[in-house]
């Protein structure tokens, strides 16, 4: 009897050993499913905070962008001597850069199309602000080339040349003119038009269209340095 309840114990551990080994794959597969679905999640999540980085350092970049075409303005106009140029009927110096007054136009057109997307609907009072600026350079970029495609420019720098009391050896040479500040003031005056005056009236509007409370105020937010991390 005793033989027969031994044989009974024997069997039953082998068929918990049957269970056991059944069981364990089964539960190792699922353990490594389940660890595989949490580094799935984990990497999932990890290229959305990349993308969520590179997207909003693109945004940025595009308001900074937006932002800095007003100085890029300024460096063309005036900080090239283009302004000054024109001013004082230098053709030849001002019809130069015709070509890179129709580049920045381009980039302003671009940069105002960048500008309603991003901001039309989200702050349609920021972007109104940002157009008009932009509407008001471009206006501006057109007033001198047609001052000087036109032959206007030209015209106006003539009659200065003409009735100034200039050798005539010296006639167009600016570096000789600039040396006698008396006759150089009277070049000058000589070289206003009623379009020039236009051009800087519009100028002066452009600068008073970036005041802070007028412009700068808006990209605050966006350039707030706890918001660049």
């Amino acid at each position: 009897m005793e033989d027969i309840v031994n044989e009974l114990a024997k069997l039953n551990q082998r068929d918990l050993l049957d269970i056991i080994s059944v069981f364990v794959p089964i539960a190792l597969s699922v353990l490594v499913i389940w660890q595989n679905k949490i580094y799935e999640h984990r990497n999932v999540e990890l290229q959305k905070r990349m993308h969520n980085r590179e997207w909003s350092q693109q945004y940025h970049d595009d308001i900074l962008l937006i932002y800095n075409t007003y100085y890029e303005f300024c460096d063309v106009i005036f900080n090239s001597g283009f302004s000054y140029n024109v001013e004082i009927g230098y053709v030849n110096a001002a019809a130069a850069w015709t070509n890179q007054l129709q580049t920045l136009k381009m980039n302003i057109l671009r940069r105002n199309n960048l500008a309603k997307l991003l901001f039309q609907k989200k702050n349609a009072e920021m972007f109104n602000a940002i157009d008009a600026c932009f509407k008001k350079e471009n206006d501006i970029i057109d007033k001198y080339i047609a001052y000087i495609s036109s032959g206007r420019l030209f015209e106006v720098s003539e009659n200065a040349w003409n009735r100034i009391n200039q050798n005539p050896l010296t006639r167009y040479n600016y570096s000789a003119l600039h040396q006698d500040q008396n006759t150089f003031r009277d070049f000058s005056k000589l070289c206003e038009s009623d379009e020039l005056q236009e051009i800087k009236n519009l100028l002066i509007d452009d600068e008073k269209l970036h005041e802070y409370d007028n412009y700068d105020r808006f990209f605050e937010e966006y350039f707030a340095v706890d918001k660049l991390d």
